[in-house]
């Protein structure tokens, strides 16, 4: 029987590869692509592993499509008080707010 080390190591190494290959396929397969990200999550929760927040940011919430500026999302930077990303994707219309840091100078 494998270890929880070995079977976490193959849960991420399943999930680099899905992650890339929903990657690849957005632009010729939206649909393949929502599937590869969707198994990846899966495998994700399953093996109980936290995803690093790089890789949260580059999917959708809600419909779990990759997002690209221009093609599945909207990118706009909103002034203010703190001043924030704003992220929407183009499918479902999931809105993301992160906050930016100030440059210090």
């Amino acid at each position: 029987m494998k270890s929880v080390r070995e079977l976490r190591d193959l849960a991420w190494q399943r999930i680099r590869i899905l992650l890339r290959l929903a990657d690849n396929t957005i632009r010729s397969d939206e649909a393949l692509a929502r599937r590869y990200v969707e198994l990846a999550f899966r495998i994700a929760a399953k093996a109980r592993l936290r995803l690093p927040r790089s890789l949260k940011r580059r999917y959708c919430r809600r419909c779990k499509v990759p997002l690209v500026p221009g093609l599945t999302a909207r990118v706009r930077i909103k002034g203010g008080e703190g001043g924030r990303l704003v992220v929407t994707c183009l499918r479902c219309g999931y809105v993301r707010r992160y906050p930016l840091r100030r440059r210090s100078t």
